[in-house]
């Protein structure tokens, strides 16, 4: 019967040979002739070849983008089916959607930038593209406060010299600044009470739009001079105005300074000691009085927990600290057999790890930094019992910044007030255990500070993290070796900065499958009271 049941399936859809369903039915009775339907089956399903329709120009753009090819490696995999992937010719016309008009334009042997204007013009088209259908849903009142929420940074990083002549022989390509942006949110309705679209993976690249990239050395007054080119941008933008089923819809922006390290911190508030907190002022000699309350600088409190450094900078602390416990000495002269001392426990740390999970701790990379990246942090949370045998630090402490870091990055809404208590109670618990070494500034932040950054957050703290910038940095890297012209560094330039467009285009990454998460720690359900998911009603 299941071979008549599937049978009468095929017959059915498969009405041109068949002739009307009623014809199935026939089959249905003459059961004892089910072999010759069989073989009848096979003959005709072995020679029937399977139509595909073949891709569109933005589907084929889509998994361009998606697999990261060039047009070489897209015409190779062309040449195995031409009739279902469109010609190349095709793929470039959609391209050219995600680009910005040329005269918004500035290419120079040194720098590509795009008037922000033009570029946040073209991220509100796109998305309004994909969300046609819900925006023209809106009523009169919603229809005239759109705006859109984004977050921006600037940030620093060393690059490749390429054999390339520079007219200026004070020029390098040895480092790049760059400046980005990442939209998370529309909004409609008082006060934006209603979300229209969000951002599904707000550390991700792939909305990450670029501003600006210079190849200058990250300083000080470079940083400031960027804040202060990005700010005037902002400051003169306009409404969006977009048209939607032959009707207008108008966008304001709204951009948030929040995806910085603490680097660029220090040079917008002008802190001069890196030992010292850029919000309160307080310096390492006073991080342990916990009673001392200094005056906060609102504008500080806006540039949110830098969440992925800040993950590092706990793990380089607690390892910091580790070093020291046979000493237990931080400002007091240290003889020669206290550094004796400190080497060996450094040593030894660093061998437990290496051998038992294969961490490498505080080796000096070859180019630049060290091993104590964004992965090595996460895998030393991971298991708060034996990062403390291991390290003879504090377990409750290590576990209390676990909870801590996974509740700030998370994304959700969390309860200001009692995350406030649960960082009082850390930072105390440091202070009894370890009172003799002062907690570093991210620690200060963080536990002190972290509570009044939450409150004055417009968004949940983890949608505000500085990951998709920080990955943008090795995208640079590969985009400048692999998909960008070498006989000229303006066209070098040219071909980076499109191809930063479009691997950042809202609409195709709105297209693109999400993978699930894998399974994280569920550590922060055991203080269900200080984090509640958010879900708009």
């Amino acid at each position: 019967m299941k071979l008549l049941f599937t049978l009468l399936l095929y017959l059915c859809c498969r009405q041109r040979d068949t002739g009307p369903p009623r014809k199935c039915l026939k089959i249905l009775r003459t059961h004892q002739h089910a072999s010759i339907y069989r073989k009848a089956y096979r003959r005709v399903t072995d020679n029937d070849e399977v139509f595909e329709a073949p891709l569109t120009p933005l589907q084929a753009l889509k998994m361009f983008v998606e697999a990261d090819l060039t047009r070489r490696q897209y015409e190779i995999v062309r040449a195995t089916n031409p009739q279902h992937f469109p010609c190349y010719d095709l793929v470039l016309k959609a391209k050219q959607e995600c680009y910005p008009p040329k005269e918004s334009l500035r290419i120079t042997a040194t720098c590509a930038e795009s008037n922000l204007q033009c570029l946040m013009d073209l991220t509100v088209t796109r998305l309004s593209k994909y969300l046609e259908d819900v925006i023209i849903r809106l009523n009169e009142q919603e229809k005239k406060s759109l705006m859109i929420i984004c977050k921006w940074d600037c940030d620093g990083s060393q690059q490749s010299k390429f054999k390339q002549i520079y007219d200026n022989e004070t020029d390098s390509d040895a480092n790049i600044f760059m400046s980005s942006f990442v939209p998370l949110r529309i909004v409609c309705g008082k006060k934006g009470s209603k979300i229209v679209w969000q951002n599904p993976t707000p550390s991700s690249s792939r909305f990450c739009r670029p501003i600006r990239f210079r190849f200058v050395k990250e300083t000080t007054d470079i940083t400031k001079e960027e804040i202060k080119y990005v700010q005037e941008s902002i400051k003169q933008l306009n409404k969006t105005v977009v048209m939607l089923n032959e009707e207008e819809f108008s966008f304001g922006h709204q951009l948030k300074m929040s995806m910085i390290d603490g680097k660029v911190c220090n040079a917008a508030t002008d802190t001069k000691s890196t030992s010292q907190c850029y919000i309160c002022g307080a310096t390492s000699k006073t991080f342990n009085d916990l009673s001392k309350k200094n005056s906060v600088n609102p504008q500080a409190l806006e540039f949110g927990l830098s969440v992925l450094h800040a993950r590092i900078r706990i793990f380089e602390s607690i390892i910091h600290l580790s070093y020291k416990l046979p000493v237990k000495k931080y400002r007091k002269r240290r003889i020669e057999e206290d550094k004796a001392l400190e080497a060996q426990k450094k040593l030894e740390i660093q061998e437990r790890f290496r051998n038992e999970t294969g961490l490498l701790i505080d080796m000096p990379k070859a180019n630049f930094g060290n091993s104590n990246g964004g992965n090595t942090s996460p895998r030393f949370f991971e298991n708060p019992v034996l990062a403390s045998d291991f390290t003879g630090i504090n377990f409750e402490l290590i576990y209390r910044f676990k909870v801590i870091l996974e509740t700030i990055s998370s994304g959700h809404k969390i309860d200001a007030e009692k995350y406030e208590k649960y960082g009082y109670d850390t930072a105390k618990l440091y202070v009894e255990q370890y009172g003799w070494h002062p907690m570093t500034p991210t620690m200060h932040k963080i536990l002190v500070h972290g509570s009044q950054i939450i409150k004055s957050s417009l968004l949940p703290i983890g949608q505000l993290s500085e990951e998709a910038a920080e990955a943008r940095n090795k995208h640079f890297r590969s985009y400048r070796l692999n998909f960008a012209r070498k006989f000229s560094r303006e066209d070098c330039n040219l071909d980076v900065y499109y191809r930063l467009l479009l691997s950042s285009d809202p609409f195709i990454s709105c297209l693109r499958q999400i993978r699930k998460p894998s399974r994280k720690s569920q550590s922060t359900r055991r203080v269900a009271s200080m984090q509640r998911k958010y879900f708009d009603a």
